[in-house]
């Protein structure tokens, strides 16, 4: 009994140990270790599963899904293809002209933005007031746009596709994010949950990254935009519409 009694406390001391090792992790240098093994690899690829809310005017939850395909090869290429229930998108930038297709209704717009990928998301956020899916992250300063971040905590190891991984948790003024990073030496961004608990009925926006590929070859003609022969131009209204 006495034994038994040792081991049971023995085990309960190493539950305690690594509660604490736990909580002593930093959300933000989490998040930075996988932003840094992002940042330091040449190009990459990654598949993205997306489920999100939508709050009809009844006050009815609908959820939606879609996928995206995106393509990074730094400093100037980017190239993403985005289908949900609602919208299908492509978008095209090759470090001078960036080409948005509305797939689904045949219309495209093009803007001349030169610079990195990073420069020209930034510039297109600020001067059309678009946001492309991912933007934050690939402008790789995802707390930044996560503005007015009141806490920040760990939540533990749990798991996000079948990987074992940190569970971070930022609480804003207007939103709450999630993420799952991989507990390994290549930290990834496994799983990203969005709440926008200011809005009635607290929609939610989920996206689970896999097939990571860091460092993938891709050939520069994929950043040159493909777009059908009966394809409509249109502009981009600057932001405001002015």
């Amino acid at each position: 009994m006495l034994q038994y009694s040792k081991l049971v406390l023995s085990a309960l001391l190493l539950i305690s140990a690594t509660a604490v090792a736990e909580s002593s992790l930093n959300p933000y240098d989490l998040f930075r270790q996988a932003q840094d093994h992002l940042s330091g690899a040449s190009s990459f690829s990654v598949q993205v599963e997306k489920r999100f809310d939508v709050v009809l005017s009844d006050g009815a939850k609908v959820e939606y899904s879609g996928a995206l395909d995106v393509l990074v090869d730094r400093p100037q290429g980017l190239f993403i293809d985005y289908g949900d229930d609602l919208s299908a998108k492509r978008v095209w930038y090759d470090g001078k002209t960036l080409t948005l297709l509305d797939t689904l209704r045949n219309f495209y717009a093009t803007i001349t933005v030169e610079g990195t990928v990073a420069e020209a998301l930034n510039r297109i956020a600020m001067d059309l007031d678009v946001e492309l899916p991912l933007a934050p992250l690939l402008r790789q300063n995802l707390p930044k746009d996560f503005e007015s971040v009141t806490t920040a905590r760990y939540l533990g190891l749990h798991d996000a596709e079948g990987d074992l991984c940190h569970h971070l948790l930022f609480r804003g003024e207007h939103q709450d994010l999630q993420l799952w990073i991989s507990a390994d030496e290549s930290p990834r961004i496994r799983k990203l949950v969005l709440t926008y608990w200011e809005i009635e009925g607290s929609p939610q926006q989920s996206l689970t990254f896999g097939d990571w590929n860091l460092g993938v070859k891709i050939e520069p003609a994929v950043f040159k935009a493909q777009l059908p022969e009966d394809s409509i131009s249109i502009e981009f209204l600057p932001a405001g519409g002015k």
